[in-house]
């Protein structure tokens, strides 16, 4: 496969960034898995760099898959987002809650299951 082939988003998948409201908010549609996770990664990473402290949500409200490499991706941010004394607050869909009920590190995320107004 060409590498150009390789950094394509794949069809329904998006980041979007509200780093403008009083909550930052990133919202993610599509599916998280080994090609879209650094993305993800890249946006929170940036993000939780950048805010002194405070609140960031993570709004996965429209994931349609979530593999352990996107789990992989919000256990590193939520490590990242202590270390800066940010919140980092998850909004999972059915999707991402599954994977994280049978992984068993909710203890270790900040979940909720209504989204921010």
């Amino acid at each position: 496969m060409p590498a150009a082939d390789q950094n394509t988003t794949p069809p329904g998948f998006s980041i979007t960034l509200d780093a403008e409201a009083s909550v930052p908010r990133v919202v993610v549609t599509g599916e998280l898995d080994l090609l879209t996770s650094p993305q993800l990664q890249e946006t929170l990473g940036a993000l939780i760099t950048d805010k002194p402290s405070g609140r960031v949500v993570a709004d996965l409200t429209g994931v349609t898959f979530f593999d352990s490499s996107a789990l992989n991706v919000v256990l590193q941010a939520q490590r990242q987002a202590a270390e800066k004394a940010v919140e980092l607050e998850l909004v999972p869909s059915p999707q991402v809650s599954r994977v994280i009920e049978l992984t068993g590190v909710a203890e270790h995320l900040s979940v909720s299951e209504e989204p921010p107004a």
